[in-house]
């Protein structure tokens, strides 16, 4: 892979992300045990851990691709995808409620899940960086 520019492992790193995550979360929600699906309730909002671990897994894959500077990639994927949930939820939940505040109400009961989703992301791309750097420097020695 060295024989790509920085930019293309950056933009093969991303993609190749884009398309694990839709694909573990297809596999997730077709084959793995319903119980292992559902939600976790507690006071901070619903936590999904398997959404956390599929978000760790598919950044080390990018960050095995892209190396460090991947990082702030997978963070801004997963920022970016957080803001469309946030916009998503908000659509469905401003029609239904004609009064109260429902964005804070729905951005409080997802915070603790959109920060967990970019530590998950934060750690899975440095796990994913860090062993790349590894096989390298083995590679060479």
């Amino acid at each position: 892979m060295s024989a790509l520019r920085p930019w293309q492992r950056m933009t093969l790193a991303t993609v190749m992300v884009l398309v694990a995550l839709l694909a573990a979360s297809w596999l997730a929600s077709r084959f793995l045990p319903p119980a292992w699906q559902q939600m976790v309730p507690t006071p901070l909002g619903y936590l999904a851990p398997i959404s956390y671990l599929v978000t760790a897994a598919c950044m080390a894959l990018g960050g095995v691709i892209g190396g460090r500077r991947f990082l702030v990639v997978a963070l801004g994927l997963t920022f970016a995808l957080w803001i469309a949930t946030f916009v998503l939820l908000a659509n469905i939940a401003l029609p239904a409620i004609d009064g109260g505040r429902p964005l804070l109400a729905i951005f409080r009961m997802n915070a603790a899940s959109a920060v967990l989703s970019l530590a998950a992301a934060a750690l899975g791309a440095h796990l994913g960086a860090q062993w790349q750097a590894q096989r390298t420097m083995r590679a060479t020695a």
